[in-house]
């Protein structure tokens, strides 16, 4: 069970680092501000956000994001995890 999980963690972290920032931006540009991760979430199923997208907002901390900056600043952080 365990190494399913971090295998699928390391598959993860690689789409993340292969996701398109015109994509992330794209997706974002259409977000209603402010935005809780649900909301982010929710937005991007609702946009076609591809799975290597919805990937890295699960793994956004759970507050409220309040621009753009706010969301390309997490999307950094989870990059480098």
């Amino acid at each position: 069970m365990k190494e399913s999980a971090t295998g699928g963690m390391s598959k993860v972290a690689g789409s993340l680092q292969e996701l398109d920032p015109r994509i992330i931006e794209q997706i974002t540009s259409k977000i209603n501000f402010p935005a809780s991760k649900d909301n982010l979430i929710s937005q991007a199923k609702e946009s076609g956000a591809p799975q290597g997208l919805l990937d890295a907002l699960n793994q956004f901390e759970d507050k409220q994001y309040n621009s753009q900056e706010d969301i390309k600043s997490e999307f950094q952080k989870v990059q480098q995890k």
